[in-house]
């Protein structure tokens, strides 16, 4: 799981906090669950972290909470609505790709670059990573997505 992730040296610092903070949860190879997740261990990131969560057959994901800067980026709060509603783009975006990858390694997922999900800000470059969670239950049901939009 965790041990087959590496992160470049260029990442940002927060990004490997967040990450830190991920692995400190993990018990072996037993993924953290959401109920471990602890807001007060991680306060200075709370606002660029999203909490998606993952349904399967067909793939779908649902904004469960989103932190104060992803919501400003956004322009609205986008906390219970589908991906693929909220962005009609959103099921030929790198984004769900790689949502359905960490959902199914439970590994987590870093990427650098333009962001997927919206043009209106296309000078904007994103740095996010994808943290699986387990919501009671075996398999990947929350993946905490970490953005730092620059």
């Amino acid at each position: 799981m965790a041990g087959d992730f590496s992160l470049p040296e260029s990442a940002d610092e927060s990004v490997k906090e967040i990450i830190e903070y991920w692995s400190s949860l993990c018990d072996g190879d037993i993924l953290p669950d959401r109920a471990d997740i602890d807001p007060v261990e991680i306060p200075l990131l709370l606002p660029g972290v999203t909490l998606v969560e993952v349904e399967r057959d067909p793939w779908r994901f649902r904004f469960r909470l989103m932190g104060s800067e992803v919501v400003l980026y956004y322009g609205r709060n986008l906390t219970g609505e589908w991906m693929d509603e909220a962005f009609p783009h959103f099921p030929s975006t790198l984004t769900k790709a790689d949502l359905i990858r960490t959902a199914e390694s439970g590994a987590p997922n870093y990427r650098i670059g333009q962001p997927q999900l919206t043009y209106e800000k296309s000078y904007v470059q994103i740095e996010r990573v994808m943290l699986p969670f387990r919501n009671r239950g075996e398999d990947v049901g929350i993946v905490l997505i970490y953005s730092l939009l620059e």
